[in-house]
């Protein structure tokens, strides 16, 4: 027994004499709301002259600039203790960054990391980014910029405008590799909340994002070009995209060429917001192996959004979607590759043309949802692979799907309220529409309207024998095949 506790506490010795404290209030830190950016600053370098270690702000409140971090940083902000970002323009340093897929200069952040290794953030207290004096800056620089004449995103701003760089975010970490974020209550973001960048090996758990409705860009989580990363048990409610995942704007995306890959989003609550979880626009380095599962989409605008459209280049492709409930939507599932443009006629395939394929959404249940599942390819570049299955949205409008390849609705039950066509299909190919479900049938409109669809299988398809109505409608479609469905008096017409 003697020599197991003599074991034990030489064991027990390495965590103790690397896991050193450092409370900010013992670097000249007061917690009573006065500036206090330089004694933080001074106590995360005192850490990492340590070699590492755990920086403390307890309870209290402090008022700070941007910080810069360092390699094996553990950031603690305690229960009690609320962290204000300055709301001094003037007095923000610029570095060098990313914003919206393209390296540039930026207002640095509240916390800032460059080519880091292990930094974690954490903590039951709060972080308030006092968002307001740069969203009325932005909003004036924006107005400023459209009246230049500057449309793209690329060119500064012009003289004269509130802000010379784009905003800062709360957290951004930059070319960093095993990076944690829990627990933190985070609000009023001057932009995005949380956007790591080139980072590898990325953790965000149990953490609070809420921000004003009407706030610009606000949004919640916005992982670029990052490869690992796993969000979970998080709850966003945000002026923008509650989570989005990015890899790059156009040519200068597609140059660096590094995908936003390893993706796993899990037991998260999303309110408000354009969108529950996102993909793009910016994505012209590619998006790929993406996990969506358990998650709650309440009051966002759209809930699963890939978007892109020409230019971008890129290819999204394996993404997974399973268990999501959906409430109060504008629009439940969208796949929209004519993002800020048109899909009409047919372009040349070049590397400014995006691809979709192989994604798989299923298991999701949704009510109040305006418009339900909404395909809009490219004719040059279709998304392929695409399968939605047990599926039930009770929704105003249904699927509309146009130019799209292989294309599986299997066990999807749309309960439309407006007068249309729950499914409607047209410059589709290769299209399998097993055991669909809706309202029931009328002689007013089909069930499924398909218009030029080239090759498809209608199949386990059941209707009452008490119904009768117009089941399906096709205009010049071939290729159709029926197999083993039970329509009684149901109407078809080719």
């Amino acid at each position: 027994m003697k020599m197991k506790k003599i074991l034990a506490f030489f064991c027990l010795m390495p965590i103790t004499l690397f896991a050193q404290y450092f409370n900010v209030n013992d670097y000249g830190a007061k917690g009573n709301g006065t500036l206090c950016t330089a004694a933080i600053q001074k106590t995360i370098d005192a850490a990492a002259a340590n070699g590492g270690g755990r920086v403390i702000v307890p309870a209290g409140k402090y008022l700070s600039g941007p910080l810069f971090l360092r390699s094996n940083i553990v950031f603690e902000v305690c229960s009690g203790a609320v962290i204000y970002f300055h709301n001094d323009i003037a007095n923000t340093p610029a570095i060098m960054g990313s914003w919206e897929g393209i390296n540039r200069r930026v207002y640095a952040s509240l916390f800032t990391g460059h080519d880091l290794e292990n930094v974690t953030i954490t903590g039951r207290g709060q972080i308030d980014g006092q968002g307001k004096v740069w969203w009325d800056a932005f909003w004036k620089t924006d107005k400023i910029r459209m009246q230049s004449g500057i449309r793209e995103r690329e060119p500064d701003n012009p003289k004269g405008s509130p802000l010379k760089y784009p905003r800062p975010r709360m957290i951004n970490l930059y070319r960093c590799n095993n990076v944690q974020i829990s627990d933190l209550s985070i609000t009023n973001s001057p932009s995005w909340t949380i956007h790591p960048v080139y980072c590898r090996n990325v953790n965000i758990r149990g953490v609070s994002i809420v921000q004003p409705y009407e706030s610009p860009n606000t949004d919640g989580i916005n992982p670029e070009s990052c490869n690992g990363v796993r969000i979970s048990n998080c709850y966003v409610d945000c002026g923008d995209d509650c989570i989005t995942l990015k890899s790059g704007y156009n040519e200068h995306g597609r140059k660096v060429g590094i995908p936003c890959e390893n993706v796993t989003i899990m037991n998260c609550t999303f309110a408000h917001g354009r969108s529950a979880v996102g993909i793009g626009s910016e994505m012209s380095g590619g998006v790929r192996n993406v996990t969506i599962m358990n998650c709650v989409f309440k009051g966002t605008l759209r809930g699963l959004r890939v978007k892109t459209g020409r230019g971008r280049g890129g290819v999204v492709e394996n993404l997974l979607a399973n268990g999501i409930i959906m409430e109060d939507l504008r629009e439940g599932i969208s796949i929209d590759m004519g993002y800020e443009g048109t899909t009409e006629s047919v372009f040349p395939v070049t590397e400014e043309t995006p691809f979709f394929k192989n994604i798989r959404y299923s298991n999701i249940i949704g009510h109040n949802i305006e418009q339900a599942i909404n395909i809009i390819g490219l004719q040059e570049a279709p998304p392929q692979d695409i399968i939605l299955e047990n599926i039930r949205l009770e929704c105003k409008r249904g699927l509309v799907a146009n130019n799209v390849n292989q294309l599986t609705l299997r066990n999807v039950e749309l309960l439309s309220s407006n007068n249309q066509a729950p499914f409607s299909i047209a410059n589709a190919s290769n299209v399998i529409l097993d055991n669909l479900a809706s309202c029931r049938l009328t002689d007013k409109y089909p069930v499924i309207d398909m218009k030029m669809v080239e090759g498809a299988v209608l199949k386990d398809c059941i209707i009452s024998s008490k119904e009768k109505g117009w089941f399906m409608r096709s205009t010049d479609c071939y290729g159709i095949e029926y197999l083993n469905n039970l329509l009684h008096d149901a109407l078809i017409t080719e």
